[in-house]
């Protein structure tokens, strides 16, 4: 069962008296993205650049956050060694901004709805690096059928948060993230092992061959 609230607390527990390396990523992350941001308001391409550089931003934070679940002692260098997923991050991210983009020619609301199906490909790629994007999102939709609106109002729960946080000059995002990225990847577990338990996806499915395997 898809539970909002105890992803939220758990979020909150893991985070307690450690959020010091979540904080300092995520102030370099918000530089980061602040700076990819304002370069790609220059032209198209940039903007493409762009967007693959958020990317692999997203997909270190995440794989951070999968050691930071398991209780393992996380420092700024595992955010570091996560770009070493750059590529697949960055295929991620162009697959999933070309489709979500496609989708909302319809009108906003089949955008948003496609968004959340493939919003899951992330965390698939931050925690199996070597799986491709196509797959990724793919597995994303399985897992996500039939949870969008439970994601959907998982993101409506930190409505507050996130006001507050602009009204503190983006100041307050610096603690928002962490607490948010943690929440959805303890909904991603969770949604993972209903895919397992029902049968509609096994581990298998997120198993990379290897020429010779």
């Amino acid at each position: 069962m898809f539970d909002s609230k105890n992803y939220k607390t758990e979020a909150r527990s893991l985070l307690k008296n450690r959020w010091k390396v979540p904080c300092l990523v995520t102030l370099v992350s918000l530089v980061v993205s602040a700076a990819v941001g304002s370069a790609g308001a220059v032209n198209s391409v940039i903007e493409l650049v762009a967007s693959g550089i958020s990317g692999i931003v997203l997909v270190a934070q995440l794989q951070m956050y999968f050691k930071f679940i398991e209780g393992k002692a996380i420092s700024f260098s595992d955010f570091i060694a996560g770009f070493e997923s750059w590529l697949n991050a960055i295929l991620g991210t162009f697959w999933f901004v070309l489709w979500t983009s496609l989708w909302s020619l319809l009108f906003l609301i089949p955008g948003i709805v496609k968004g959340i199906s493939y919003s899951m490909m992330f965390w698939v790629i931050a925690e199996n690096p070597e799986i491709g994007a196509i797959k990724a999102m793919n597995i994303s939709k399985i897992m996500t059928k039939g949870h969008k609106s439970d994601l959907f109002c998982l993101g409506l729960s930190f409505i507050g948060w996130i006001f507050l946080s602009l009204l503190s000059f983006g100041i307050g995002f610096i603690w928002l993230t962490p607490y948010m990225y943690l929440s959805y990847t303890k909904a991603y577990i969770d949604l993972k092992r209903m895919a397992f338990e029902t049968g509609v996806l096994k581990p298998a499915d997120f198993y990379v061959a290897h020429d010779g395997e």
